[in-house]
């Protein structure tokens, strides 16, 4: 079992903070490199998973025991993840205040990468324009 660590503050644009571009580029690095070695390790039976977890650490700069956010909350989602236990793989699991959500990024319906996204056709930027409501339909803003 392989392990990586994200951060909400790279995937969610609500979450993120000025200042934290370096980053917010290496925790999303996690999760290219998570898909990459879930197919490379598929074979070898290697599962890879990431946590994205919130705690209050030096981070924060707290330095005593918070009341909320602790990281004794995250770990027992690292634990699960680097179990037998744990048959998934590509998942990142969201742990915050002793509760964990999983996520990950799949492909929409009908898509045949990389000739038809089965999306908005559009030939010009004036056109792309025009229709950007469409296209971004199943955005939420």
């Amino acid at each position: 079992r392989i392990v990586l660590m994200t951060s909400d503050r790279a995937i969610y644009k609500q979450y993120a903070l000025s200042g934290f571009a370096p980053y917010a580029m290496g925790k999303m690095a996690q999760i290219g490199l998570m898909n990459v070695l879930v197919v490379e390790g598929k074979e070898h039976g290697i599962l890879i998973n990431a946590i994205s977890p919130v705690a209050k650490t030096r981070m924060w700069n707290v330095q005593d025991e918070p009341e909320d956010l602790r990281p004794d909350q995250v770990a027992p989602g690292v634990l699960y993840l680097a179990s037998p236990e744990c048959r998934e793989s590509g998942f990142i699991l969201r742990a915050s205040n002793g509760q964990f959500t999983a996520a990950r990024w799949i492909e929409r319906d009908n898509v045949d990468y990389p000739l038809n996204l089965a999306a908005v056709e559009s030939s010009t930027a004036e056109d792309l324009a025009t229709r950007w409501q469409e296209i971004a339909a199943d955005v939420a803003f």
